[in-house]
Formats: structure tokens, C-alpha cells, sequence
């Protein structure tokens, strides 16, 4: 039986942290470069290709060392690895159509195109969510405890 508490504010931050904001970020990077170098073609398309590569290796290693260091026994972080590899694929998907929406022209995509991406987003977020379980720790480990304990008397 497993004894401790899971750190649940530890792990939505690294969920919220890492899967939320890296594709914003990699949504955001071209339209700074857009803006800062109007009409330069190659810029944007350079940057197409260099943010989605180093944000891929930038969560792969943050990723792996998250998992390394969570409360899980080697099988589950076993299972968190190829959960986690199977979101990075994802959200190479993602990155994908984030960095081609800007080179399109308007109008490419329908309603179809959005409830595809939302999916996308949906089964990344959920195999993000799964691969970065801290698993249980002690109560008596206040070092990196952040959490309040919750007792039966405060109901």
C-alpha cells in the first residue's frame, strides 16, 4: 500500500508550466519575429524549423528529469517514459500546425480543422498529465512538501 500524500499543486504547475505554455510559446515566437522583421520571409521560416526543434528537446529533457525524480517505482516511471514519449510526438503534431498557420494563407482551416486540433490538444494534455504523476510522498519530507496536509477534522 502506498503511504504518503500526492502533491497535487506540484504536479498541476508542471502540467500548466510546461504543457500549456510551451505551445503558446511556440505559437507566439513567429508573430515577435513577424513583427520585428516584416516581410522577411526567411526569418519566419527559420524560425519554423529552430523553435519547434529546441522546445521539443528544452521538454524532452525537462520531462525526463521530472520523471526521474518523481516518487514512482520503476514501472510506472517506465509507463510515464512512454506516455511521455507518445505526448512529445503529439505535440510535434501540434508545434507542426502552430508554425505552418502562419505561412498559410487565411481562410485554410474550417470548423472540421479545430475540433482535429482540439483532440490533438486533448490527448496531449492528458499523457502529459499522466507522465508527470509525482506519485505519493511522505508528510514528514517538508522540505518540498508546498502543500497545506488535509485532515478529516476540517470537513
Amino acid at each position: 500500500m502506498a503511504v504518503g500524500r500526492v502533491n497535487y499543486v506540484s504536479w498541476f504547475f508542471r502540467v500548466l508550466g510546461w504543457d500549456g505554455l510551451l505551445p503558446v510559446i511556440v505559437f507566439l515566437i513567429p508573430n515577435v519575429i513577424e513583427f520585428l522583421f516584416p516581410n522577411k520571409r526567411g526569418a519566419l521560416e527559420l524560425t519554423g524549423v529552430l523553435t519547434p526543434a529546441s522546445m521539443f528537446v528544452l521538454r524532452l529533457l525537462a520531462g525526463k528529469r521530472h520523471i526521474a525524480t518523481n516518487h514512482c517505482s520503476s514501472a510506472v516511471r517506465h509507463i510515464q517514459l512512454c506516455v511521455f514519449y507518445f505526448g512529445l510526438l503529439v505535440l510535434c503534431f501540434i508545434d507542426g500546425v502552430l508554425i505552418l498557420s502562419h505561412v498559410m494563407p487565411q481562410g485554410v482551416f474550417d470548423g472540421n480543422d479545430f475540433v482535429v486540433f482540439a483532440i490533438l490538444i486533448s490527448i496531449y494534455l492528458t499523457s502529459m498529465t499522466v507522465a508527470m504523476y509525482p506519485g505519493r510522498q511522505n508528510l514528514h519530507d517538508e522540505a518540498t512538501w508546498t502543500e497545506v496536509p488535509f485532515n478529516d477534522q476540517d470537513m
